[in-house]
């Protein structure tokens, strides 16, 4: 039989293991390009619940990165969503952001240290964007919504 002290330490060692594979994961997940986080309420298209949190690219849901192409598609949408990405300068060039929704209001915002551009997406928005104020390197992008509905939303690099 194990003595209550040696049952503390095993368990205290446990613990530690525990908070440390959690941290590890949650450094690798905000360590990664293109990583979505989501504020606020995201319904997805035929669901009647709501996610909020983290969602990386290629997993699917309401919102994620793939391939230089970031998709947010809620059936319902209030809050913002976000991506911090490293863009090449070819990505600059290629920057397209095609949105379309059926209620409420969606910007799109691009921030690279102090220079902040917002666009108004709201409806259908189809545009190249010029991305000339901006350097290669990481940039923030942050799409707001506000009570939208029917949200299909794509910005491609």
């Amino acid at each position: 039989m194990l003595s209550k002290k040696k049952l503390i330490a095993i368990i205290v060692v446990i613990a530690i293991v525990i908070i440390g594979i959690v941290a590890a994961i949650v450094m690798f997940a905000f360590d990664r390009e293109g990583i979505v986080v989501n504020s606020g309420t995201f319904t997805a298209s035929g669901g009647t619940g709501f996610t909020f949190g983290v969602q990386a690219g290629g997993r699917g849901g309401i919102s994620n990165v793939s391939n230089n192409t970031w998709r947010a598609s809620p059936s319902r949408a209030n809050g913002n969503s976000r991506v911090d990405y490293t863009f090449t300068a070819a990505n600059l060039e290629a920057m397209t952001v095609r949105s379309t929704n059926s209620e409420g209001s969606m910007s799109i915002t691009f921030i690279q240290g102090n220079i902040e551009r917002t666009f108004d997406i709201t409806g259908e928005f189809h545009e190249n964007i010029d991305m000339s104020d901006f350097e290669p390197g990481r940039i923030r992008l942050r799409l707001e919504f506000e009570n939208a509905r029917d949200v299909d939303t794509v910005v491609s690099w």
